[in-house]
């Protein structure tokens, strides 16, 4: 569980490629890079690693030695941004720009926040305010109790919550996050739990982050 498989780059490259208007030569299903494809493939990758300004272009280029990208190698949350761009059915140019200010970012904790909170707002991949995140008690009257730390509403049952809101507005808890600067561990993992569950997926490279 500690590495990303190879098949997981090839489609990254391919959803990739559609928006820098290159056909990038991928391979699907997990099937092996015949020969006469490599160098063709290797260019491809070292292009696209080019154009998005990545210096360690081989994060792209895994897959044509059917080798992984060790965590120890790279910063984990740019193998977890990929990797999260390598699952997500279909990307429209803007969201594809959160990725380009993450990867030319120095991609740190607050960068990869900054691009989670934005990608997962853009696409109302929101988690709920309309039931607890601790219980799943539905809310029924304002103003409610929302923890930022949590990424959700928190019952009065249980415990209150960091900050009163009047709306019932993702943006609220949008803003008491830019507060803050950053996630805490609960909430960066909660959201992504919460992405995991709406795209069906489980992120492999999450254990890299501990």
């Amino acid at each position: 569980m500690e590495r990303i498989p190879y098949r997981e780059t090839d489609l990254l490259l391919s959803v990739l490629g559609e928006h820098i208007g290159k056909e990038l030569l991928t391979v699907r299903s997990g099937r092996k890079i015949p020969n006469r494809w490599k160098s063709s493939f290797l260019e491809g990758s070292i292009l696209l690693g080019r154009i998005l300004r990545v210096k360690n272009h081989h994060v792209l280029t895994g897959v044509i030695s059917e080798q992984y990208v060790p965590y120890q190698k790279y910063n984990p949350f740019m193998i977890l941004a990929l990797e999260m761009f390598s699952k997500i059915p279909s990307v429209d140019r803007s969201s594809f720009q959160f990725l380009e200010k993450f990867l030319t970012s120095e991609q740190t904790a607050m960068d990869f926040d900054q691009f989670l909170v934005s990608f997962m707002i853009k696409e109302s991949l929101q988690p709920s305010l309309n039931s607890c995140v601790v219980c799943g008690e539905k809310r029924e009257q304002f103003p409610i109790s929302a923890s930022v730390y949590l990424g959700g509403y928190v019952c009065p049952k249980c415990g209150s919550g960091d900050v009163e809101l009047s709306d019932a507005d993702y943006e609220s808890l949008l803003k008491t996050y830019r507060k803050v600067g950053e996630l805490t561990e609960n909430m960066r993992a909660y959201w992504l739990d919460v992405l995991e569950s709406q795209l069906g997926t489980k992120f492999v490279s999450r254990e890299g982050l501990k």
